[in-house]
């Protein structure tokens, strides 16, 4: 039972605008913070050298602080801010999947947490279904307004 709701898609939907509104909330109040998250579901760009890919492991703690928390950038489905790696703080852009983030951390303490199973959208599956649905002459008379 509890594994069907965590894979809910209404309750990831659900977890992820939480930590959308939470995270909102600490920028605009000015208060640096940590996330833990998945990652499988971070990307960097330009790409971590091997020696500092943060992907070999399951999880991922990022302190956003300083010029980091600076830098964010919220959106509904990610957050992206620049970060410094590995002794030389080599420079990559972080974008995280905001379902994919399993914690929230002030001063050491967590203040929000994601059990929920998320998997990121086929972005290629909804442009299936939309090219599907706009096959179908009945359904072009929906779109005019």
């Amino acid at each position: 039972m509890l594994e069907s709701i965590l894979k809910n898609e209404n309750f990831i939907n659900l977890m992820q605008e939480n930590c959308f509104h939470i995270i909102q909330n600490l920028i605009q109040n000015n208060i640096e913070f940590s996330i833990v998250a998945n990652t499988q579901f971070i990307d960097f760009n330009p790409i971590l050298p091997p020696e500092l890919d943060v992907k070999k492991n399951p999880y991922a703690l990022f302190v956003l602080g300083g010029y980091t928390f600076s830098s964010i950038e919220l959106e509904k489905e990610y957050i992206q801010f620049h970060a410094g790696f590995g002794p030389d703080d080599f420079d990559s852009f972080v974008k995280v999947d905001l379902g994919a983030i399993t914690q929230i951390q002030v001063e050491n303490s967590v203040i929000f947490v994601n059990f929920s199973f998320y998997k990121r959208k086929n972005k290629q599956n909804l442009q299936n279904s939309k090219n599907i649905f706009l096959q179908n002459p009945n359904n072009l008379n929906l779109l005019k307004k």
